[in-house]
């Protein structure tokens, strides 16, 4: 995808993001932004069909369903299923930042029908509104209420990670590209989405992995949510043998081995099956 063939608004918005930064304001740079926008919403597609949620024009306000926005400026807004209120989640993805700026409000309502090309407006809370929605997921009406929320929650994490994990690509100096997935990002991750202190976040982090660990090392088969499990797996003890290099045909001598243990992860079908979707642009 060029940059001429984006929407227009998409385009503007582009303009405005290079005005307003040290971007080089060329043809080939502007294309870029377009096939980064252009990947953007495959890995939107992508995501929500993996979640069983369907691409939809619009949503009236008093429709129950959860959803999920990608707006025109690129941020996405996670709306929870309506029970007395919803809890809605927005995330604006910046081009040179390795967290999301959030903003999460627990007891709000829509402010009116949701459609494409209008902006999200809310009742309540510190967002009155978005910018206009570009596209929207919806979960189907015949999945029950915690389902639908925890499908929302994996949705709005691996879209807002997968979003920074394509804006990487911009960098023109590669050296000053924010790190994703690593201990320290991932704490600050945490901490952001839940309100609490960089500390505290990785205290807990640190306990759970500990815990993990212990409880393997105990000889347990220890879970790893929908991941899988880890466990230990003991290997007998190896006599010392003969081989014959596979090229020279010399003899060699392998040394004998005590029985030992070694980790182990057995990976869910669950996970399997979700690797199995997985497109060829998510692991760029």
């Amino acid at each position: 995808m060029t940059f001429n063939e984006l929407p227009q608004k998409i385009r503007s918005h582009m303009e405005s993001l290079i005005r307003s930064s040290e971007m080089p304001d060329n043809e080939e740079f502007r294309n870029l932004l377009a096939d980064i926008w252009d990947r953007k919403c495959g890995l939107f597609e992508q995501q929500t069909k993996i979640l069983n949620m369907d691409i939809v024009n619009g949503i009236e306000a008093n429709d129950r369903r959860g959803i999920i926005v990608m707006t025109y400026s690129g941020s996405i807004v996670s709306i929870g299923p309506k029970e007395e209120a919803r809890e809605v989640e927005y995330a604006s993805i910046h081009l040179r930042s390795d967290v999301p700026k959030t903003i999460s409000i627990v007891d709000t309502d829509l402010a009116g029908s949701v459609h494409i090309g209008e902006a999200v407006r809310f009742r309540t809370g510190q967002l009155k509104q978005t910018s206009a929605a570009y596209m929207i997921a919806v979960c189907d009406a015949s999945v029950d209420t915690a389902d639908q929320k925890e499908r929302i929650r994996e949705g709005t994490i691996f879209l807002t990670n997968g979003f920074m994990k394509i804006n990487r690509s911009i960098h023109i100096d590669k050296t000053s590209v924010p790190e994703q997935f690593t201990s320290k990002s991932m704490t600050r991750y945490i901490a952001k989405r839940y309100n609490i202190t960089g500390a505290l976040a990785k205290e807990i982090l640190d306990d759970y992995t500990l815990l993990i660990e212990t409880g393997m090392m105990l000889g347990e088969s220890v879970p790893l949510g929908r991941i899988g499990r880890l466990s230990l797996k003991r290997k007998e003890a190896q006599k010392a043998r003969i081989i014959r290099h596979p090229e020279t045909g010399e003899e060699i001598t392998v040394k004998a081995k005590p029985p030992t243990s070694v980790p182990k992860i057995s990976f869910s079908k669950y996970i399997k099956e979700k690797a199995g979707a997985v497109g060829e642009d998510t692991m760029v």
